[in-house]
């Protein structure tokens, strides 16, 4: 798990930074699974990672189909890689 982050978009992967030090922390890779938790919401984000053939961009797509755009430059409170 990892506190206050910042995602940064490196092509098929999503680069995971402190928010403050702006540190490389990890990377998650398409196909990959992750949790979002937002701050000031009570709201979870969670899904595999998958890329858009059209546009390019990275999104969630969680077990239901339902797909969730992450915002890039936003900070999250905390992100979790779930490993199955």
């Amino acid at each position: 798990m990892f506190n206050d982050i910042l995602f940064v978009v490196n092509n098929d992967e999503l680069h995971i930074h402190d928010y403050f030090t702006r540190e490389f922390l990890e990377r998650v890779k398409l196909g990959e699974k992750i949790q979002i938790e937002c701050y000031d919401e009570m709201v979870f984000l969670s899904g595999e990672l998958k890329k858009d053939s059209i546009t390019n961009k990275l999104y969630l797509c969680d077990r239901n189909g339902f797909i969730c755009d992450i915002e890039f430059g936003q900070v999250y409170e905390k992100v979790w890689i779930l490993k199955d």
